[in-house]
């Protein structure tokens, strides 16, 4: 049985273990600070990101981290999906449309009018998943670092 929990349910260790299989994945390195610093995001009320786990058998083996986000030329306010994981022993066995389904059901309750997501060009897995649940978009994400030396490879 697949349960959706809030984030603080979970607690930091579990969640911060699955926080670096995600960052694991795409290469990115994290440190304790990092993990510190987005535990108090999610746990705090200082910022907009939450965050939901899905239990299976009472463990964590999946995440999401969403925020609201505001769409001025539509007038209306949407959720962004920053980062979804499932463990690999729990993919296709229904943890990633659970999660889905909740933020759904979060997205309703709170009138939002789109989920919005991306993924890594090269994540095929996850685009097929994707595919299920929303469309591509014709847009282009592009990023600008303040430090002015632009990383390509960096999420």
């Amino acid at each position: 049985m697949i349960e959706i929990v809030e984030m603080r349910q979970i607690g930091f260790r579990k969640w911060a273990d699955l926080y670096k299989a995600y960052a694991e994945f795409y290469k990115v390195p994290m440190t304790d600070q990092q993990l510190q610093t987005a535990w108090t995001w999610l746990d705090g009320h200082e910022t907009e990101l939450r965050g939901i786990a899905a239990l299976v058998d009472g463990e964590p083996q999946g995440i999401i981290h969403y925020r609201r986000f505001l769409r001025p030329l539509a007038g209306e306010v949407g959720i962004f999906l920053d980062d979804i994981f499932v463990c690999p022993a729990m993919r296709r066995k229904g943890v990633g449309k659970a999660l889905l389904a909740r933020l759904e059901d979060i997205a309703r309750v709170q009138d939002c009018s789109v989920i919005r997501w991306m993924t890594a060009e090269h994540n095929h897995g996850a685009q097929n998943f994707y595919d299920q649940f929303g469309k591509k978009t014709s847009w282009i994400t592009y990023d600008h670092t303040m430090s002015g030396e632009d990383d390509r490879e960096k999420k």
